[in-house]
């Protein structure tokens, strides 16, 4: 897709009938320390396209999109800015599962996954909300099912009338 020169390359995930638009390739130096940096720069500086790739006549009302980044944490494999239709969030667990699959199949993890490895690997995940732990079950080098350990969560208020 592009605009006034620029192109961006998109892959293309469903989890579940939930659908995740990964930007690959082609999106534009994002400038910051942190994920929440980042996510900041491209609220302000790049949400044009955001609108490009989310809404019609590319994406639609239900369009998530993920731009992979480089964490700052040291314990993550990768970062991760989420948008959507009507702006940006901290978490989404459909887009963690997708993710964690694609950064098996296309070799983003510095653990190597041939073709003959069996098991669960791990993928760190740094989301806007913290690190997230992907398991991803892989067989003859492939991904499969995953599951997720999300960051701590806390109940804000209980039996508040």
């Amino acid at each position: 897709m592009e605009e006034n020169g620029l192109e961006i390359a998109t892959i293309e995930m469903h989890t579940g009938g939930e659908p995740l638009r990964i930007i690959g390739s082609g999106f534009p130096e994002i400038k910051g320390d942190t994920i929440l940096d980042k996510r900041r720069y491209v609220r302000e500086h790049l949400d044009h396209l955001r609108k490009l790739l989310m809404f019609e006549p590319r994406g639609h009302d239900e369009m998530y999109g993920a731009v992979v980044v480089q964490p700052h944490s040291e314990m993550a494999d990768l970062g991760v800015i989420f948008m959507h239709n009507e702006g940006y969030s901290t978490m989404c667990g459909h887009a963690v599962i997708a993710l964690g699959r694609y950064a098996v199949d296309s070799g983003l993890l510095s653990t190597d996954v041939s073709r003959s490895s069996v098991g669960e690997v791990p993928v760190f995940i740094e989301c806007p909300c913290g690190v997230v732990k992907a398991l991803v079950d892989i067989e003859e080098g492939k991904s499969g099912r995953v599951r997720f350990v999300s960051v701590p969560a806390f109940a804000f208020g209980l039996d508040v009338e």
